[in-house]
């Protein structure tokens, strides 16, 4: 199968790595650093065409990228796990080969293949770290999805890359007043921080379009999984749909302030309701009463 083209950006802060690399005499390092930078975006790239997702765009970062999908992994849980995954198994399992190479004697030791290595080893580590955007960020929110729905488990992912990259920051300045690291260690607490409050922004723009692609799921729908749902009929629609296992196919049961049965809704009657809806809001109760 054929694989269609993406457009690639680099990262302003990439690009200072870089510089500043190559400014203190690190050339060599930086082309590793960036070659294995964009083999391991390359090889999400690979694994989401296959899966069926088409890569607008990828952006790299010193230790990492991130991707815009047509489709959206964030909502399929079991893809994003696959897609997220490979990146840092592909860094492990190339520093596991050098590892090997180098400890049996079987290549000539060399700076460039210490630098392998180290570096794939770095950035597979790195990357697996449970802290969005980073792809073990991703794995632990596909995992919260699956068991929370997706508002809760985006939300719970959000707040514990938030404060790994708080304590993560703080560790930082203070091995940087140690003179024992130095300053971009800082700099990815920083971005971890950013990104994943840019990840809780996403939310609606999120639901919005999984909830366009979820219609014609359900339209094909032969034979799925039931996720049940307990919510109060006072409740808006958004609410409800953001509690939506993306896994399965839902329903819900709405109660009164009496806690008394009051309708069962679909999945369906939600999405379709969100989307022909006016002005004002709809709540459940309007789909019952």
């Amino acid at each position: 199968m054929g694989f269609p083209a993406f457009e690639l950006k680099v990262n302003p802060l990439f690009l200072l790595v870089f510089l500043v690399f190559a400014w203190a005499g690190l050339f060599a390092q930086a082309v590793v650093a960036f070659s294995l930078v964009f083999l391991h975006e390359l090889v999400h790239w690979l694994v989401a065409a296959r899966a069926g997702y088409r890569v607008r765009k990828i952006e790299l970062f010193p230790f990492g990228g991130m991707a815009e999908y047509d489709g959206l992994l964030e909502m399929e849980p079991g893809q994003e796990i696959k897609v997220a995954l490979v990146g840092p198994l592909f860094n492990l399992v190339l520093a596991l080969l050098f590892y090997l190479l180098i400890s049996r004697g079987l290549i000539i030791k060399h700076q460039i293949v210490d630098l392998l290595y180290e570096y794939n080893l770095l950035i597979g580590c790195f990357n697996l770290l449970p802290a969005l955007p980073l792809d073990g960020g991703r794995i632990l929110r596909a995992l919260l999805v699956q068991r929370l729905g997706f508002q809760r488990g985006s939300i719970q992912a959000v707040r514990i890359a938030k404060t790994l990259a708080v304590i993560g920051g703080i560790i930082g300045v203070i091995v940087l007043v140690l003179n024992r690291s130095n300053i971009w260690f800082v700099f990815m607490a920083f971005f971890v921080y950013g990104a994943a409050s840019q990840e809780r922004k996403q939310l609606i723009f999120y639901l919005l379009s999984y909830l366009t692609h979820r219609r014609e799921f359900v339209r094909e729908l032969r034979v799925k999984e039931i996720d049940a749902h307990i919510v109060k009929d006072d409740l808006s629609l958004k609410e409800v749909l953001y509690s939506i296992n993306p896994g399965r196919y839902n329903l819900f049961f709405a109660l009164d302030q009496r806690f008394q049965l009051t309708g069962i809704l679909t999945e369906s009657q939600l999405i379709t309701s969100f989307f022909a809806q006016s002005e004002r809001e709809l709540s459940v109760s309007d789909l019952i009463y």
